[in-house]
């Protein structure tokens, strides 16, 4: 009897602790345990026009720097171009003739940060082009040496760089007839590099360069390997090096951007390949810098379904709305048929192109991973679609707003999100952390939020029915 009497108390401790161990573990359950609930919004797109910054048609003013003006005659003549300028793009073009041959004054210095005052307030984005000619005149209106050019870059970076919020892209070399870098005294490509590098060292690195073809910005690199997304958005010049084309479309070598030989391995950088060649290179280049410019001479080039191919190709973000009239009214008179599905089948080719210019975001789907005991946070799986011909070049903040359905009350949470990830013609598809446990049980509403640092814009969705809303549903959560 004494023998089992241990055993007996044993048993007992045993059970005692299996129970309390028992109980522990199931309050530990019972308060760990949160059930979720998951439905995603609905995601059919809109076939609208948003109204987003860095992309769509551009208008264009031109001005030239005198010291016969005061800067209250620039600040008066740029808020009649801002308030007359239905678009967020601004192509601003100023004539620096009066200082060919000598130091601009401080005077010019001060008409132009009134004009550049004058757009950041009414916040345009502006494309800048300085050039010494508008008449095709260039080989004498330009300057005699090329070093009067850098010290004419050197003294106006001054004033560029306070305003690297609102000029978006610094177009050309200040040289050739309307600053097209052509017909010019200083077009070989030792000058023109020269030249970039100047505007490299000088002008912020928050604003994109440009020049006129590929086979330019190649020679002035001196390589034929397009940027890579390992050194996009670096700042270093290739990073920042983008493409205009004032000959868009206009015949089958863009009216001398391109040529008619193959690009074969052996190929310098500085040659031009042929419209396929070039074509390829924009596809790749353009991922990463901006492209645009204007469509010209009506032909069989800028048709409407050549035209879509090709600004698709070469993720084509802004177009002068003036120019050429022909082959806008073309495309104002051409219909776009897509298949059953697509929502733009049956609009105007005109209204096809605005809408796909640059970026074109939709929210397709979303979906939670949530272990309800073993995990501290939820994983939301969001898939971001872009229908438009390019990314998006400035990165935006992208936040998550919660909405409580009881309280009404929202909550902000930061994502990691870079929205210029998010190719033309493609999607991506984000993974972002949720604290759910931190939030009260309830149902909230999920949306996403983008937004512009320097407009204070928000960035418009194509979902349907908030094409101008500040946010766009991602789904409702239902914590239990």
């Amino acid at each position: 009897m004494k023998k089992k009497l241990p055993i007996i108390l044993y048993s007992l401790f045993f059970i005692f602790c299996f129970t309390l161990a028992a109980l522990i573990l199931h309050h530990l359950i019972s308060s760990r345990y949160l059930k979720i609930e998951y439905t995603p919004s609905s995601s059919e797109e809109s076939s609208q026009n948003l109204d987003n910054p860095y992309r769509g048609f551009y208008q264009m003013g031109g001005y030239i720097l005198s010291d016969k003006e005061k800067p209250k005659t620039a600040t008066n003549w740029c808020k009649k171009n801002c308030t007359s300028n239905p678009y967020p793009l601004m192509l601003l073009e100023i004539n620096l003739k009066n200082y060919s041959d000598s130091d601009i004054s401080t005077n010019a210095l001060t008409q132009l940060d009134k004009m550049l005052t004058v757009c950041t307030q009414a916040k345009k984005q502006v494309i800048l082009r300085f050039l010494y000619d508008w008449d095709g005149k260039a080989l004498s209106a330009e300057p005699s040496s090329l070093p009067q050019i850098k010290k004419h870059i050197s003294r106006l970076s001054t004033v560029v760089n306070k305003h690297s919020d609102c000029v978006y892209i610094l177009q050309g070399t200040f040289t050739g007839n309307n600053g097209e870098m052509n017909n010019s005294n200083y077009g070989d490509l030792n000058q023109i590099r020269q030249i970039i590098e100047e505007l490299d060292n000088d002008i912020s690195r928050e604003i994109y360069l440009a020049v006129r073809t590929p086979a330019q910005l190649r020679g002035i690199l001196r390589t034929s390997t397009p940027l890579s997304s390992s050194e996009a958005y670096s700042g270093t010049l290739a990073s920042r090096l983008s493409l205009f084309n004032d000959g868009m479309l206009g015949s089958v070598y863009d009216l001398g951007t391109y040529g008619n030989t193959p690009l074969k391995s052996s190929s310098k950088p500085e040659e031009q390949g042929t419209r396929s060649d070039e074509l390829l290179f924009q596809y790749k280049l353009c991922q990463y810098v901006p492209n645009g410019g204007e469509v010209t001479v009506d032909n069989e080039y800028n048709d409407l379904d050549n035209a879509i191919s090709d600004l698709s190709q070469m993720h084509v973000s802004y177009l002068n709305s003036e120019h050429d009239e022909a082959v806008l009214n073309k495309w104002k008179n051409s219909t776009y048929t897509g298949s059953d599905t697509d929502v733009f089948s049956g609009c105007s080719g005109y209204d096809y192109i605005s809408a796909h210019l640059g970026y074109h975001y939709v929210v397709q789907q979303s979906s939670i991973d949530f272990h309800s005991v073993l995990d501290d946070t939820a994983i939301l799986y969001l898939t971001v679609a872009n229908t438009g011909f390019s990314s998006a070049y400035t990165k935006f903040t992208t936040d998550l707003i919660l909405t409580s359905k009881d309280t009404g009350k929202s909550e902000k949470v930061e994502t990691t999100i870079d929205n210029r990830s998010i190719a033309g013609n493609d999607f991506s598809e984000f993974k972002l952390s949720l604290d759910v446990r931190s939030l009260k049980k309830g149902t909230y509403t999920v949306s996403l939020r983008m937004k512009d640092p320097y407009t204070k814009n928000y960035i418009h969705f194509a979902n349907k029915g908030y094409e101008k809303s500040k946010t766009v549903p991602v789904g409702t959560l239902t914590l239990q």
